[in-house]
């Protein structure tokens, strides 16, 4: 070609480029438009995939004895994480009122995931039950997280919802591979949830007896006691245990809701949250709606939810014996450790939730549990102060011991850790209220004892969950495969709702003591507390 022809050609070929880059600007490729969905979910994945990542690091796998996993089971635990973050994006992908195009949930972990969940109700509380928004201080233990740098945590603005932070989804998935849960186990739950949601009463409401709601044939039963407001507390308990909230869209979201919505419509001027019932299932069932309005505030921060909760706890505090520190079936009764410990509970996800408890509650319900001991040390617990030790009340006992700041070194909690764990692993009875106490308890401790009770109690519950296409399916029977103690009279919502709290452990509260021993259970060990 002559030298002569040369420029024009590459003005020729200028032009066409310019020509090119001008039809590209107005309507992109067909290759592109073929390869921008198959980008966006891989940068989604990506995005997922770093987030897991960075919460297995920050929640290591706990040390159970063994050099290291099996590429069989490595694989099985990876698996697991990804089915249970699946699960939860089915779970809000599924409904009518979540669109597709809108924004997903961030995730409720605004704190450092390892840090240890609050140990016990802080000594320093305000005396009085302000309106207003406060931030509750909670005093580090000896064994918080080293490498913090403040002597405290605060739980104001969005931190505070750093306590329930492991009922979020990824968390959860790193929860339960460490913990020992499966993905069986939380199936299991999400069958009983779905059990729960289709037997929620036209106001919003839960019955102890589900016969009448009933919509898929009739549910096996009889008459059980009766208690809306113990039956409405339960079911919302494992709801959001399982981290959904009636300010998220979710499955469960409308159904969270229409609870709430009936237990702030029933709960009287003084706060009580009792509508009848039996008289000794008073103080009980109003324990159980104040746990759910506290924990419903913890977790969605909802300022409608605030006053409610803090006039329930305020009950609670104003029915408790002023010479004994405990509660039984009505305002004002000398204690009962069944009781007690319900008021306990209630108090403490107060704590959590950021509402005051005064200093002068704190100290009146270590007293009862000095009053109540039935041995020497405290490692051993009655019904009632003066009676004989029980299995069951032990472990309710040292539960809200731990809760109150026993540390895992402490030798009568091994003692009496180690009496409940010989005695859960040799009787025959079936009581979902001692598996309940006993398995949160025996959790905390961790080490070989809580390994092989969770597996017992884990696979039992799930194997023993109704299955089929019945009305019942997803609850569990309370006189079958043998009675329960109390379900035989409380029934099957209640059977049903304390098992899925039991397979809620691994993650409905953040592990209470971050470093554990391996054999917690037995005598007491050197530099231990008395």
């Amino acid at each position: 070609m002559p030298r002569s022809k040369r420029p024009k050609l590459w003005r020729r070929a200028w032009i066409a480029l310019k020509r090119g880059l001008i039809r590209f600007d107005r309507r992109p490729p067909a290759w592109v438009d073929e390869v921008t969905p198959w980008a966006g979910s891989l940068l989604a994945h990506a995005v997922l995939l770093i987030l897991i990542a960075v919460v297995a690091v920050l929640i290591p796998p706990a040390d159970d004895g063994r050099s290291g996993e099996s590429a069989f089971a490595a694989t099985l635990a990876d698996q697991l994480v990804d089915d249970l973050t699946s699960l939860d994006r089915l779970d809000r992908a599924g409904d009518p009122f979540t669109a597709i195009d809108q924004e997903t949930p961030s995730l409720a972990i605004d704190a450092d995931p390892s840090l240890v969940n609050v140990p016990e109700l802080a000594a320093r509380f305000a005396p009085e039950l302000s309106r207003s928004p406060i931030e509750l201080t909670i005093e580090r233990p000896d064994h918080f997280v080293p490498g913090v740098a403040t002597s405290a945590t605060r739980l104001g603005g969005a931190s505070r919802l750093a306590p329930f932070s492991g009922r979020s989804a990824a968390m959860k998935a790193a929860l339960l591979r460490r913990e020992g849960g499966t993905l069986e186990s939380e199936q299991a739950v999400e069958l009983g949830l779905d059990w729960l949601v289709r037997h929620q009463g036209p106001a919003g409401n839960w019955t102890l007896d589900p016969r009448p709601h009933c919509t898929q044939g009739l549910c096996p039963g009889g008459e059980t006691i009766g208690s809306d407001s113990a039956a409405t507390g339960l079911a919302l308990l494992p709801m959001l245990g399982a981290g959904h909230s009636h300010t998220e869209p979710g499955r469960y979201q409308a159904s969270i809701d229409r609870g709430l919505t009936w237990l702030k419509g029933i709960q009287q001027p003084s706060g009580e949250l009792f509508v009848g019932g039996g008289d000794n299932t008073r103080m009980y069932s109003h324990a159980i709606g104040a746990m759910a309005l506290c924990e419903a505030y913890g977790v969605s921060r909802d300022p409608l939810l605030r006053e409610p909760a803090e006039r329930a706890i305020r009950f609670i505090i104003l029915a408790q014996n002023q010479l004994d520190g405990g509660w039984r079936y009505q305002p004002g009764d000398s204690g009962d450790t069944s009781v007690f410990g319900w008021q306990m509970l209630a108090l403490r996800s107060a704590a959590l939730s950021g509402i005051p408890v005064p200093d002068p509650v704190v100290e009146g319900c270590r007293g009862y549990l000095d009053a109540a001991s039935a041995d020497p040390i405290g490692a051993t617990y009655s019904y009632r102060p003066g009676r004989k030790a029980s299995p069951v009340m032990t472990a309710e006992a040292l539960l809200c011991r731990q809760y109150l700041g026993w540390k895992p070194g402490s030798r009568p909690l091994r003692e009496g850790a180690a009496q409940v764990y010989r005695d859960l692993m040799t009787s025959g009875d079936r009581n979902v209220y001692y598996w309940y106490y006993a398995t949160q308890m025996l959790h905390n401790l961790g080490g070989k004892p809580w390994q092989t009770w969770n597996a017992r109690i884990r696979d039992g519950l799930v194997a023993n969950q109704v299955k089929g296409d019945g009305c019942d399916r997803g609850s569990w029977d309370p006189n079958a495969p043998q009675p329960d103690q109390w379900g035989r009279s409380a029934g099957r919502h209640y059977t049903t709702c304390l098992s899925l709290l039991t397979l809620e452990v691994y993650y409905r509260y953040l592990p209470l003591y971050q470093e554990r021993d391996s054999s917690p259970l037995g005598t007491d060990a050197p530099g231990s507390d008395d």
